[in-house]
């Protein structure tokens, strides 16, 4: 019926414009033909009759009388023409009254037709306003004529959930194609009506390109509940991301939803003139019709089948059908269904893949491909090689079969599930393959991309035992370099230690000595000249005093020992600050903090190696220090606003200071930072307290 109308429309629209145009073309072609005859009629005939009346007549004499009578005769034919042309006028005119008479009941007909269509009926424009709509339309959605003329159709009848879909049809219809669709429209007074529609291009002979709607109200007759459920089974079998195609006994297509129509390239119309074996390639016709013969006898339930179609477009696709049948009911004859899937691009990346399984082969690095199934599909010879296995005894077995479900399930699957999300995954594992002994493996998993996704992985395989063993015997070496050099630290410390107090104790108890002697000869001296030299030897005592305490405290100042590492970071800032007259603020806790001798030596040496920086690179004018303790950690931040330092700077070779800064807080266990955030310089040492075990060296 829908087909009957929609040719009903088209018969009463190019109707309307053939009826002008014959009317027109009549028109000009009546006075053409009059126009001629009053031309060529009266000459000719006026000269036929001249020669008539001077003709005598056989056998006959005429008188005076008769010549009268011709002579009138011919007088009154130009009248008797003009009577003609003037009758044949009329017969024209009533021929084109009869004409227009019977078009006018054709177009009353036909405007009845559109009217008492049983389907509502809507024409519009290219930019979807409504050109004219009929009864059944003003029933179903309750908009007159008046009302609905010249409004956008998206603006009566479409809700919100439609309009995206509506903008999408009037493209498609724009470039030529049919649209079907169902769904639930707004009448005038707020109320929805389920509705089957279909959208079509019209074009009369003409004029503008326009479009039908044709619009059925499917929810009449049914219940509510039976309208909502078979709508919405027929938004999932419409919307459905496979293709999916219904089928009789014989093949001949019943129904298709859109995406197997997209696969195929024909419209639904097209296909229910079709069967499925149109489409079938010749050279899968006989395997396809032996799998449908099995499942219509009962013996297979269903199948799934590679094979080829032929498309509209004449491309040739690969596509899966997964097929089954139904024995239908006392209304549906048996039917079958096909769930397709297009599986061209599935097919070349296999041929791909058997080109890069031909370049693997040749590689040096152990290489396997493995698919969702966790099934391996390549196997190169290298891998091969090192497992002593052969093609056979690995391609197309589980990887827990070579590997153990134990070592899968706990190692193997987790890595492999992450490639899968897409992501390259590395790792390295010890792996104990029998004749070869335990081994180090370092794993690379690459994500390969199919027509669906991720679909297989690319396991390149590195036996590092060797490496890895150099790299043990280098940190080993590296560990016992610096073992060794926090020693010579030590050493160096204690002998600093030591020879500081000897400076301190033996010489300078000798120099207090000789200045006490020098003081009581000069008490006992006489003489203006002796007693000048006394003094001036007594003035190199004092500075050789002087000399032996700086030397004393540098080499190891009293007050770390005696008073603590915050006494001494006081200490050394006062100092540093009144030999550079740099402004120096320091921040330290009131008690004494948990740290060990060897801890608090090594933060007071960064200490003073970083002032010793400031001093001679940095340019600054103030100096924070921050001293404090926390879960277990001692702090010590040293900022300036200097010209700060710049990453060569801090790489470069002659940085053996902050190398040797580095060192100290690394053997403790601890963590060094130098660097410039923002203006000037920040040094940050967090070292561990006494009682924390140290990290490891290189940890």
């Amino acid at each position: 019926m829908g087909h009957f109308y929609l040719s009903a429309i088209a018969i009463f629209l190019g109707a309307r414009f053939l009826m002008l145009q014959c009317i027109a073309m009549l028109a000009m072609r009546t006075a053409v033909v009059c126009h001629s005859l009053l031309r060529a009629a009266l000459p000719a005939a006026m000269a036929g009759l001249s020669v008539f009346a001077a003709t005598p007549l056989p056998g006959v004499m005429l008188g005076a009388h008769q010549t009268g009578m011709a002579g009138a005769i011919v007088a009154d034919v130009p009248a008797a023409l003009e009577i003609g042309v003037v009758s044949g006028l009329l017969f024209v005119i009533v021929l084109m009254a009869i004409f227009l008479y019977r078009l006018q009941k054709q177009k009353a007909l036909l405007d009845s037709l559109f009217e008492q269509t049983p389907q509502a009926i809507a024409l519009t424009a290219a930019d979807d306003r409504i050109l004219r709509i009929n009864t059944e339309f003003t029933r179903i959605f309750g908009y007159p004529s008046q009302a609905a003329v010249g409004r956008r159709l998206s603006e009566l009848i479409l809700p919100a959930e439609l309009q995206e879909e509506h903008r999408k049809s009037v493209d498609l219809v724009a470039r030529g194609q049919r649209v079907d669709a169902a769904g639930f429209l707004l009448c005038q007074d707020g109320t929805r009506v389920s509705a089957a529609f279909t959208r079509a291009p019209f074009s009369a002979p003409g004029s503008k390109a326009a479009a039908y709607g044709l619009y059925r109200n499917i929810g009449e007759h049914q219940p509510e509940a039976r309208q909502a459920k078979e709508h919405f089974w027929r938004a999932i079998f419409d919307t459905t991301a496979v293709g999916i195609a219904v089928a009789d006994r014989s093949g001949r297509f019943i129904a298709s939803n859109r995406a197997y129509r997209e696969i195929v390239g024909y419209g639904e119309d097209e296909l229910l003139g079709m069967s499925f074996m149109d489409l079938t390639c010749e050279e899968d016709r006989a395997d396809n019709a032996g799998l449908l013969a099995e499942m219509w006898a009962g013996r297979l339930p269903q199948f799934t089948f590679h094979k080829r179609y032929r498309r509209k477009d004449g491309r040739r696709i690969w596509v899966r059908v997964t097929g089954s049948s139904s024995p239908g009911a006392a209304a549906v004859p048996p039917f079958s269904m096909g769930v397709v899937e297009d599986i061209t691009e599935r097919k070349r990346a296999e041929e791909r893949l058997r080109e890069y399984e031909k370049v693997v082969q040749g590689l040096q690095e152990m290489i396997v491909v493995v698919d969702r199934d966790y099934r391996y599909l390549i196997a190169n010879q290298a891998f091969l090689n090192y497992r002593g296995l052969r093609a056979e005894d690995v391609v197309g077995h589980l990887v827990p079969e070579l590997l153990g479900q134990e070592t899968f399930e706990r190692i193997i699957k987790s890595k492999m599930d992450e490639c899968f999300a897409g992501r390259v995954v590395k790792y390295e594992q010890a792996v104990n393959y029998g004749a070869l002994g335990e081994r180090d493996i370092l794993s690379a998993y690459f994500p390969i991309e199919g027509p669906a996704g991720v679909d297989r992985i690319a396991m390149v395989l590195e036996d590092i035992t060797a490496r890895k063993r150099a790299d043990q015997e280098l940190q080993r070496s590296f560990e016992a370099l610096r073992a060794l050099t926090a020693q010579l630290r030590n050493v160096r410390e204690e002998e600093r230690t030591g020879l500081a107090r000897e400076l301190h104790d033996q010489l300078g108890q000798a120099l207090t000595a000789i200045r006490i002697d020098l003081a009581t000869l000069r008490a006992a001296a006489g003489g203006e000249e002796r007693l000048q030299r006394i003094d001036a030897i007594s003035g190199m005592v004092e500075e050789t005093i002087h000399c032996v305490r700086r030397i004393s405290t540098e080499l190891r100042p009293g007050v770390l020992d005696d008073l603590g590492l915050v006494a001494a970071v006081e200490w050394a800032t006062e100092e540093f600050q009144a030999r550079t007259g740099i402004q120096c603020q320091v921040r330290a806790p009131e008690t004494q903090p948990n740290i060990n001798a060897e801890a608090g030596t090594a933060l007071f040496r960064i200490f003073q190696e970083t002032l010793t920086n400031i001093a001679r690179h940095a340019g600054a004018t103030e100096v924070s220090i921050a001293l404090s303790e926390e879960a277990g950690y001692l702090s010590l931040e040293v900022r300036d606003n200097g010209c700060g330092i710049s990453q060569e700077q801090l790489s470069a070779a002659g940085s053996l200071g902050i190398v040797g800064m580095r060192e100290r807080a690394l053997i403790l266990g601890g963590e060094f930072f130098v660097g410039s955030p923002g203006n000037g310089t920040a040094v940050r040492v967090r070292i561990p307290c006494a009682g924390r075990r140290p990290l490891k060296a290189g940890q």
